[in-house]
């Protein structure tokens, strides 16, 4: 098992001034304490290291960019056509929702993957129906120590 890891969750690791920074720093340590692997599309690669670059600057956005592209605890898994197609479908289906076209993308692949676990902080993955943690709930080391155990028993 993985978690997949929104935008909003890089980005509150870099930026000290995000609101959910020091949430996001605990999670993050829990998560490499309990050495739970994550993964990220290249959609949200791209979308962390352009936000960062433009809103706090280019070293910075090299600096997580390389963190990301060197972690052994980070995959990244390339979009596919055929990806890029279901998240269409979705992103035209969801009208009344405020969901990017990467939302969409990271849906499709965290259901393609089997995963269902989101480090991100915001409420369309919960919208979803993906069990999120961050979004400022404080049970968000919690619910890491379950999918530790998940692995555990998943590897049996």
């Amino acid at each position: 098992m993985k978690i997949f890891t929104d935008t909003g969750a890089w980005i509150a690791l870099a930026d000290k001034n995000d609101q959910h920074h020091h949430e996001a720093k605990k999670i993050y340590h829990s998560i490499q304490k309990r050495n739970i692997p994550l993964f990220i599309t290249d959609y949200i690669f791209d979308e962390t290291v352009t936000w960062l670059h433009y809103k706090i600057g280019h070293s910075v956005a090299c600096d997580w960019g390389n963190k990301i592209l060197n972690s052994r605890m980070v995959e990244i898994f390339k979009i596919s056509d055929e990806h890029v197609n279901l998240a269409w479908e979705l992103f035209q289906k969801f009208h009344d929702q405020k969901f990017s076209f990467t939302d969409c993308i990271s849906f499709t692949v965290m259901n393609f993957l089997g995963t269902n676990i989101a480090f991100a902080f915001d409420s369309h993955f919960s919208t979803m129906g993906f069990s999120v943690i961050g979004e400022g709930d404080s049970s968000g080391i919690m619910k890491i120590s379950n999918v530790k155990q998940k692995i555990a028993k998943d590897r049996k």
